[in-house]
């Protein structure tokens, strides 16, 4: 499986994106940094139905592959926007998280 990595502002990965099926999925996990520090699992997926909100948000040609979209997304430097959509639910999705 291919997982594009969403870039933030410090220029590490906030989130990586990849198809599971049809749903695209976009996840990242915080590690403790410490005995005392539990770890932190996310995962937004959004449906297919809603993938064409991606490129509306971010102004991207609607008939491109949406993996396509998302490394367009990055390249251009809006990662902590698209991270932000999704949390925000503008982009509309599904979130399950995990915390150890």
């Amino acid at each position: 499986m291919a997982q594009i990595p969403i870039i933030g502002s410090e220029g590490k990965p906030i989130l990586y994106a990849y198809l599971d099926g049809e749903n695209l999925k976009f996840e990242f996990e915080y590690y403790g940094r410490s005995e005392n520090e539990g770890d932190y699992e996310f995962i937004h997926t959004v449906a297919p139905e809603d993938f064409n909100s991606i490129a509306i948000k971010f102004s991207l040609d609607l008939n491109d592959d949406i993996l396509d979209l998302i490394q367009q997304i990055t390249d251009l430097g809006q990662g902590p926007d698209l991270k932000k959509a999704l949390t925000d639910k503008v982009i509309k999705n599904d979130l399950w998280t995990w915390l150890s």
